[in-house]
Parts: structure tokens; C-alpha cells; sequence
């Protein structure tokens, strides 16, 4: 079981929306992915959730307005940093270049190479409002993220992509000791790239596929308390349920 405030925002403005007679649904949802630990699974949580709610309910509407009932709760909620606006409508490895809601937000996906695998490697949740709610963190993010996009709009490759991700992690500072000893453990084992995930105490690793399986078992073997994943990049868009007329 998990608290999945975000998801039951998500769901209570959508009955706003749309009529009291949808409080009756219930919704049994089953996330995999690590929770709090910058995955996106709230967004992804929530997004999905109202997917199938639409559908249950015989509920039209573009996939567009489905997903600002995500976007919305994860502001409210502070969970995400603008993931529903990306995961609703692309796939693969790519950045936001021009934030806002879904439809509105410009993402740019990169060139992935089929034999690129990604190693997470996850500690404990991280709770983001401790972050974003501070002026000073939120200041030097808007200043790491602008310098990082800059950069990466002058070199829109993989490589850029993880080497920005490194840069404003290590110098945001929000690094646990442990998360900076996995980050050593993986470059040191075959990672091209390893960074912390944003926001969370758990680190992704940009990884050649011949080298994928010894990475993990050196993330594997700092701790029996480390989840351990390995991950080609997706490349399945997500949709909503057939739904019908009300």
C-alpha cells in the first residue's frame, strides 16, 4: 500500500469536473516502480489512473485533457517537476525545453541506441516539497536547469543529455552520501554516465549493454537494502482506454 495523494488528487478534481456520481468508483492500482524516488511514478500513477477512471465512467475526451488532471494535482501536491506534460504523449530519452501543462510543453526526444541500457539503482523516497518549497533550492534549480539546457540545446545527443544530468545533479547538492558513493560504483564498473534521479535518493546509470549486467551486480553488492533495475528505453507511447458515450 502507498499513499498516493497525487493519484486521489488527480481523481477528486476529475469528479469535480465531471459529476458527483463517479465517487462510487473504485480504482485498484498496482505501481511497480520505486515511489518517491524521481521515477515519475506519481505522474505516471495519476496519469494512468485517469485513464481508466474516464474510461469506467464512459467518459470523452482528448488524452490532452485527460492528463491536466494529473499535471494539475502534481503541482498541488508538489510530486513532479512537469513529468505528466512528457510521459502523456512521447517516449525515449529527450528533455523539456519549454515548460508547461500538457500540449504546451515543447520536448526534445535524442537518438537512443538500441544497445543503451539504463541501471537505476534506488535507497529510500525523497519527499520533493522539502526541496521545492525552499526559496534558496528553488532558485539554484532554475539556475542549474537554464545553464543545463543552454548547453544541451547546442549538442541535442544522449551523451549531452547524461553528462547536463551529472553536471546540475553534482552541483545542486541534494547528493546523500550513499547516493554519491552508487554514482562512483557505477562509472567505476561500466557506466557511461550516473547521476541522481530528480529528486530522489536513487541514482540512473547510462549503460552499453555488454556492460549492463556488471554494473548491476556492483550495485547490487554495496547493499541488500539497494533495489536494483536494468531498463531498455521505452518506446511504447501511453493512450487512454476505449471509453464510451455517457
Amino acid at each position: 500500500m502507498y499513499n498516493a495523494r497525487t493519484t486521489r488528487r488527480a481523481i477528486g478534481l476529475f469528479v469535480a469536473d465531471n459529476g458527483p456520481d463517479f465517487e462510487s468508483i473504485t480504482l485498484d492500482q498496482e505501481v511497480e516502480t520505486p515511489i518517491g524516488a524521481g521515477f515519475g511514478a506519481s505522474a505516471s500513477s495519476a496519469t494512468s489512473a485517469i485513464y481508466a477512471t474516464a474510461s469506467a465512467a464512459g467518459v470523452r475526451m482528448p488524452k490532452r485533457g485527460l492528463a491536466l488532471y494529473a499535471h494539475r494535482a502534481e503541482i498541488a501536491e508538489q510530486t513532479g517537476l512537469g513529468t505528466v506534460s512528457v510521459i502523456y504523449n512521447h517516449v525515449g530519452a529527450g528533455a523539456i525545453v519549454t515548460s508547461g501543462e500538457p500540449g504546451k510543453a515543447r520536448f526534445i526526444t535524442v537518438e537512443a541506441p538500441r544497445d543503451t541500457r539504463i541501471v537505476t539503482a534506488t535507497l529510500a523516497p525523497f519527499d520533493k516539497k522539502d526541496a521545492l518549497s525552499s526559496p534558496t533550492v528553488s532558485r539554484k534549480i532554475s539556475r542549474l536547469g537554464n545553464e543545463a539546457l543552454s548547453r544541451f540545446m547546442s549538442d541535442q545527443s544522449l551523451d549531452s543529455l547524461a553528462t547536463e544530468g551529472e553536471r546540475f545533479s553534482s552541483e545542486l547538492g541534494l547528493e546523500s552520501p550513499e547516493v554519491k558513493k552508487l554514482v562512483r560504483i557505477a562509472k567505476s564498473s561500466g557506466a557511461s554516465h550516473a547521476s541522481q534521479n530528480m529528486i530522489g535518493y536513487a541514482v540512473h546509470c547510462v549503460v552499453h549493454s555488454d556492460n549492463s549486467r556488471k554494473v548491476f551486480r556492483a550495485l547490487v553488492e554495496y547493499s541488500p537494502e539497494v533495489r536494483v533495475d536494468v531498463f531498455e528505453i521505452g518506446r511504447h507511447r501511453a493512450g487512454a482506454l476505449n471509453t464510451t458515450r455517457r
